[in-house]
């Protein structure tokens, strides 16, 4: 069983939800603010276009006539348009799109799963431990940004916080409703990051419990029915997802080398896949946690006796984060728009809940060196510069986005309300965003950069054609209405 001291509340643990209700209004304004509510990468946009059709009640659209001009990165455009990822996440913000703020659904999302990790923590380790896994998870510089963006990983993350939660109550009372909960959490994560749910579901077999495979696989098993059937719906076969679909588009865009399958065993004896995969662990150790909240959570791993009530959700968190470390290696980890870490967002809940009693403990070794006081002094200035490295990335990633932004901003600059935009950048398939609709007055064109701006007016008959040209290096975008060409030109 817990301990008294964990399962017993005052009026001291209303502070820690205040701290929780904070953090979530500085997610909802980085998001809504710092971010402009803009999906930045591709993948952002994908799963954003796809709630938007959700929001209608519609799986897909039609595509319009000369498909090929509007492709967009990880969109599938042919008879239909729809996203190449899988529908959970697009779900969720779907909610958010039908009630017009679809920016403040993963500060949202954030919220609820500092609140369960919290929770837990609380229960397994007590309320000053779970003091500290608030901190180390809600200032995390990887947590707080997802938390601000539309990507699918804090709809996950989320869940696997509810599912944590619900094994941490099994441990202690073994109530088949727990594992009820935990298996529906995972069908749910297993629509929107298939592999987080196998990765978090291999390391509960740590555990040794047949009632818990049993139960955790029945709660999957009607999401993966339903997903089977969104792929034949979506794909055209129950055993064909969005990625395999989207490959023939991925290789004409980025060339064929780009579209190689993610997993591979000759990534284990690529030096260059491992040089990322150490950089990827340098990257989530070093830039987007707490500073030494990893190494904290490795003196947790051991603090956490055999007779410690938290020793089966010890056990738990070492299985999930080195199934994940493992699981890494056969992976293509090259860099690209997102957290260089973020697939290591699942292993954000251990790390913060080992990080409570790793605290206690090398709190205890370093006071008795040099002192309680300076200890202490350690420990705020880590969570200090938590903060300040969200400001760091910040600084780094806004121009970046303000870049990718700027052809929008533009555009409406120029007062352009109607007519055809002409992408003219080295990936414009990064730019044609027109929504699953394309009903918008002004529709974007991903064409090749030597197509001539007379040929597109051809296709566009009584359109105005403009040509946008990219920014580099902070300048703006560049609109010019062709002359000659649309609807009219002189």
């Amino acid at each position: 069983m817990s301990s008294p001291e964990a399962t017993r509340y005052t009026a001291r643990d209303v502070l820690p939800l205040l701290v929780v209700a904070v953090l979530g209004v500085v997610y909802a304004v980085l998001s809504r603010y710092a971010f402009d509510a803009f999906p930045y990468s591709g993948d952002e946009y994908s799963v954003y276009l796809q709630a938007e059709a959700f929001a209608r009640g519609l799986l897909h659209t039609d595509a319009p006539a000369k498909a090929v001009l509007f492709r967009v990165d990880h969109v599938i455009i042919d008879e239909w348009v729809r996203s190449k990822y899988p529908p959970g996440a697009a779900l969720v913000l779907s909610l958010g799109v039908r009630a017009g703020v679809p920016w403040l659904v993963a500060p949202l999302e954030g919220v609820l799963t500092l609140v369960l990790a919290w929770w837990t923590a609380r229960r397994e380790l007590g309320a000053k431990c779970a003091w500290i896994t608030l901190l180390v998870l809600g200032l995390a510089p990887l947590f707080a940004f997802h938390a601000s963006t539309f990507y699918s990983h804090p709809t996950s993350t989320m869940l696997l916080a509810l599912g944590f939660s619900a094994v941490s109550c099994w441990t202690h009372d073994k109530r088949d409703g727990w594992l009820v909960i935990l298996g529906l959490s995972l069908g749910f994560v297993f629509i929107t990051r298939p592999l987080d749910a196998v990765l978090f579901g291999a390391g509960l077999l740590v555990l040794k419990s047949p009632r818990l495979v049993v139960f955790s696989i029945a709660g999957v098993v009607p999401f993966f029915a339903g997903n089977l059937w969104y792929q034949n719906r979506q794909f055209g076969s129950p055993f064909v997802d969005g990625y395999h679909v989207y490959e023939p588009t991925f290789a004409a865009i980025y060339g064929a080398v780009a579209a190689v399958h993610p997993i591979s065993l000759l990534n284990l004896v690529s030096p260059l896949q491992q040089f990322h995969h150490i950089d990827i662990v340098r990257a989530f150790t070093v830039d987007w946690t707490v500073a030494g909240s990893v190494i904290v959570a490795i003196v947790g791993a051991f603090a956490v006796g055999p007779a410690h009530p938290a020793r089966a959700m010890r056990n738990v968190s070492i299985a999930i984060s080195l199934v994940i470390l493992v699981t890494m290696l056969p992976m293509v980890s090259d860099p690209d728009d997102g957290a260089r870490p973020r697939y290591l967002s699942t292993v954000l809940l251990t790390v913060s809940f080992l990080a409570g009693p790793g605290w206690t403990a090398t709190r205890d070794m370093l006071s008795a060196r040099i002192g309680l006081g300076l200890t202490r002094a350690i420990a705020v200035a880590a969570l200090v510069f938590a903060p300040a490295q969200i400001a760091s990335f910040l600084m780094f990633r806004l121009p970046l986005h303000w870049e990718r932004e700027g052809l929008y901003k533009a555009i409406e600059k120029d007062g352009v309300h109607d007519g055809i935009v002409v992408v003219r950048a080295r990936f414009p398939t990064r730019y044609a965003r027109n929504g699953p609709f394309f009903d918008r007055p002004v529709l974007y064109l991903a064409v090749p950069y030597d197509m001539p701006v007379d040929a597109v007016a051809a296709e566009f008959p009584g359109r105005d054609v403009y040509e946008a040209y990219e920014a580099f290096d902070g300048a703006e975008w560049v609109v010019r209405k062709r002359v000659g060409v649309g609807a009219t030109g002189g």
